[in-house]
């Protein structure tokens, strides 16, 4: 028999006090809350997908493997794609293209949380932005099921001090788009659309991590009986060095 996926939604899609990623942060808290007796392991992937588009029978007739998946995110791009970006080898879930002549170097990457109809739109901005301060690489999910995720496109900048330009320059390219938001990202825009994170000094997904730690504060705020156990879980990650309303690492 197989097991039937709980949906992912918010609890409430209007953005509230904070914003639309103050929101779905909010919710994927109390999505965790719900879910505290699964394994560790699984309540972590489970916060870490929040947010997360079903991935329907009309998507999957859509766009039905991967050669499908890359005709639809380049629809919109031109030869600017080809011209100013090499792709890097890919992985199962990603497409990988560099800046020509970028640094290698890493500093940041901001979400660009477009719904999935606006990403050959997202896409094709972000190829002509090529030889913009510090933009040094962006990735793309390479299938149906990772265009469900909300961060289905990742811009990477070489200087986190241009951050901030960037956000603005797509915001200005990208009005009018449909935006889901990222949850557990420094927003950028109220609406969701981008927000930014900076992954951890091991290399781990900021995101990633954020939600193995929630799961794991959760647990014991479970085996303690604590009667909050979401505040709980805030707390112990603010002493983790977690800015709880920002969702960025606290600066001492």
């Amino acid at each position: 028999m197989t097991e039937v996926e709980p949906a992912l939604t918010v609890d409430d899609p209007a953005p509230a006090d904070g914003g639309r990623i103050a929101e779905l942060s909010r919710s994927a808290l109390r999505y965790g809350e719900r879910l505290m007796a699964l394994p560790e392991p699984t309540l972590a992937g489970r916060i870490y997908d929040f947010g997360r588009r079903p991935l329907t029978d009309r998507l999957r007739r859509q766009l039905p493997d991967a050669a499908a998946v890359s005709a639809f995110v380049e629809s919109s791009c031109g030869p600017a794609l080809r011209q100013d970006w090499h792709e890097l080898p890919g992985t199962p879930h990603w497409r990988r293209w560099a800046a020509v002549g970028a640094s290698s170097r890493i500093a940041g990457k901001l979400y660009v949380s477009v719904a999935p109809e606006a990403l050959p739109e997202a896409v094709a901005t972000i190829a002509a932005l090529a030889r913009a301060p510090s933009i040094a690489a962006f990735k793309v999910a390479a299938g149906a099921a990772g265009i469900c995720r909300p961060d289905r496109l990742v811009v990477y900048v070489s200087a986190f001090e241009d951050l901030p330009n960037l956000g603005t320059l797509l915001r200005g390219r990208l009005a009018g788009c449909p935006a889901d938001g990222v949850p557990f990202t420094a927003a950028l825009t109220s609406d969701g659309m981008l927000s930014w994170a900076v992954d951890r000094p091991s290399g781990a997904s900021w995101r990633q991590w954020l939600a193995g730690r929630l799961a794991r504060h959760l647990h014991a705020a479970a085996d303690a009986g604590v009667a909050g156990p979401g505040s709980f879980a805030l707390d112990r990650l603010r002493l983790d060095g977690v800015d709880t309303v920002r969702w960025t690492p606290v600066v001492v």
